[in-house]
């Protein structure tokens, strides 16, 4: 393959994320510091390190307890989607959480976004790498194009609206903590399960419907930021690490019921 090609095909895999990204950034009536955003971009990039040492162990497990439909689930839901939102809502949590800009709902829906397509953007140029011909490599980043890489943009912006409401809201602040890990995590693991099973078609009935939510969303958050006079809002929830680790257990917890009433049912 010539260096023009890999260059290319570098550029067709890296140009959706870089896209999505922007038009979410574009609708950020007070817009965050480029840098910040930038810089959650690259830890979202930088999950597949983490990934890399995690994805072995869960493998592992799932090979020895799960066989047929149980150990779809767990693959899907669980080694696929429970580790790669849980490490996205990190950044957001650990970095973007923290910044002073962060002062309202639309701040949250934009960095979790950034640190969803930055995720994406590597996982990207890992998978254009399966081709083994420029031609098949090009398929595969333009495939992802329409499929993963939208997948995890909305993830984030769901992650983030329900990130925001939790820490920005003046009730239900622990109820929306849980749905911004769950709610994501139910997506993208239903996602890859209907892909499994070889449904591929329904993804992007599924895309579709997650598009039309989240152009409501923004509709909302947008409205909201109009009819304020000023951009901060007083953080209304402090949220605890313990908090976070707890929901994902219980999270973990319901996916394995889910993988063994699976292997019950249908072994």
């Amino acid at each position: 393959m010539a260096l023009i090609d890999i260059y290319i095909i570098y550029f067709i895999a890296l140009l959706p994320a870089v896209i999505i990204i922007s038009i979410v950034y574009g609708k950020d009536l007070f817009p965050e510091d480029k840098r910040e955003v930038a810089i959650t971009f690259l830890l979202g990039c930088s999950i597949i390190l983490f990934l890399d040492l995690l994805i072995p162990i869960v493998e592992a497990f799932n090979d020895n307890f799960f066989v047929g439909y149980g150990n779809i689930a767990f693959m899907t839901f669980f080694r696929a989607a429970t580790l790669e939102e849980t490490l996205k809502f990190l950044v957001l949590y650990f970095y973007a959480y923290r910044l002073k800009s962060f002062n309202e709902p639309m701040d949250a829906v934009v960095f979790a976004t950034a640190a969803s397509l930055g995720f994406a953007a590597i996982e990207n140029l890992d998978y254009v790498h399966l081709g083994e011909t420029g031609e098949e490599a090009f398929d595969i980043a333009f495939l992802r194009a329409f499929s993963a890489v939208p997948l995890h943009g909305l993830c984030g912006i769901f992650m983030g609206l329900f990130f925001g409401l939790a820490v920005f809201s003046r009730s239900n602040n622990k109820r929306y903590l849980f749905y911004a890990l769950a709610v994501p995590i139910f997506i993208h693991g239903l996602y890859n399960f209907v892909i499994s099973i070889y449904a591929d078609v329904l993804i992007y009935f599924i895309l579709i419907f997650l598009i039309f939510k989240a152009s409501s969303i923004f509709e909302k958050l947008t409205y909201d930021q109009r009819t304020r006079e000023q951009e901060d809002i007083e953080k209304v929830y402090e949220i605890r690490t313990t908090e976070i680790f707890t929901n994902v257990l219980i999270i973990t917890g319901i996916i394995i019921v889910g993988a063994i009433t699976l292997e019950v049912l249908f072994s």
